[in-house]
């Protein structure tokens, strides 16, 4: 017959007349019948998505369901229309996934979710440091991680950043060590001044459990003598708030017994002016 080949020499498909003019009517009913699926797998995956509690989640699923959807609906339908679309459609997802991994931020970041939820290097709750930046992580998705800040405010880390810089987890290193300096005036009876440092380090109640606070002689400046003493806490986010209290302690307990804190290593760190270079 003349025309069993017509479209495979006008469109190049391998379709012959008798499947163009008898089996029209069941793929267009197919194609209908799938529009109608569609429209029905839209609305329960939407129904679905609004239980879900995290909002950026809930947003994410939104954004992406419906395309997956279209999707899904475009190949069932070729495959209704008698196209072979199993090679096309193994071509096209090699080649897009891998260009969305290699050359877009959101597959770099999608991918390094994926490795850092494998590896588990980090949970919610967990304080963590990562490019100079260290806060509680409060959550954490397949794109970013969320992180409230000490100072009250909120930072997004893309997951790209978790995986390639270096990240510290202080949750997991057992704590973080704060310090403090002591500067000691007046050549002080440094064994004197030592045993009540170690009293007040012995005596803290706060430290991380397991680790022991501990006191360094640290340099000679001028006529003052500088320590170092050394704590643990179990959240970085709190440093300023027990560099404090370590700091209070130890002036405190020295002062009581005499011993003078500060004031000569402060006119050493800030030289007073010559009275023919002061002005009035």
């Amino acid at each position: 017959m003349a025309d069993t080949n017509i479209f495979q020499q006008t469109v190049g498909l391998d379709v012959d007349a008798y499947t163009v003019l008898y089996a029209g009517g069941p793929v267009v009913v197919r194609v209908f019948g799938l529009s109608i699926l569609s429209m029905i797998a839209a609305r329960l995956i939407k129904r679905s998505i609004r239980r879900v509690d995290d909002v950026r989640t809930r947003r994410q699923l939104d954004f992406f369901a419906p395309k997956v959807v279209r999707i899904l609906v475009v190949a069932a339908g070729l495959e209704a229309a008698g196209l072979d679309i199993t090679g096309m459609a193994a071509l096209l997802t090699t080649i897009g996934f891998t260009g969305a991994v290699v050359f877009t931020p959101l597959g770099q970041n999608m991918v390094a979710g994926v490795v850092t939820t494998l590896d588990d290097m980090y949970n919610v709750g967990d304080v963590i440091e990562v490019e100079e930046v260290f806060g509680t992580v409060v959550s954490r998705s397949l794109l970013r991680t969320e992180l409230a800040l000490p100072d009250g405010t909120t930072a997004w880390i893309p997951n790209a950043s978790m995986s390639d810089q270096k990240m510290l987890n202080h949750s997991r290193m057992g704590g973080y060590r704060i310090s403090v300096e002591v500067p000691l005036d007046h050549n002080p009876d440094r064994a004197v001044a030592t045993n009540i440092m170690n009293k007040v380090l012995a005596d803290l109640d706060w430290p991380v459990p397991g680790r022991k606070s501990f006191l360094c002689f640290d340099e000679v400046a001028g006529e003052a003598v500088i320590y170092r003493a050394y704590a643990w806490i179990s959240n970085r986010a709190t440093e300023p708030l027990y560099q404090s209290r370590l700091l209070t302690a130890l002036v405190n307990a020295l002062e009581e017994e005499g011993i003078s804190v500060g004031h000569t290593a402060n006119l050493s760190m800030h030289p007073q002016v010559p009275d023919s270079e002061s002005t009035v």
